[in-house]
């Protein structure tokens, strides 16, 4: 006895169904959105917008203490280390020249 189930499978398991591919959704509009972007797409993003980028790094007085460096245009740290791997206080940190750039150009 043939299974039902296979008999009204059959029809669809032949049957592919192909999607085009998803472009990739720019970090300004994650950010306008208010989405919390990770430390590599704040950090290219703040790039794109001021020339600034964000680098992982360690504290040179304590190499347990992990945490994000602010990086100037001529790659300089800038102050201290934004501790641990939670960016949030630095992203209101550099969000304002984020947002003024966005509102000042078409990013």
């Amino acid at each position: 006895m043939i299974n039902p189930a296979i008999i009204l499978a059959a029809p669809f398991a032949a049957a592919a169904i192909s999607l085009p591919p998803t472009p990739p959704v720019a970090a300004a509009d994650l950010w306008r959105e208010g989405v919390h972007l990770e430390w590599w797409e704040l950090s290219d993003l703040l790039q794109e917008c001021t020339g600034w980028t964000v680098k992982p790094g360690h504290c040179p007085d304590d190499p347990d203490e992990v945490g994000h460096w602010l990086i100037d245009p001529s790659g300089d740290r800038e102050g201290d280390i934004w501790p641990g791997p939670d960016i949030d206080d630095l992203e209101n940190f550099v969000g304002w020249r984020i947002d003024e750039a966005l509102a000042s150009a078409d990013l």
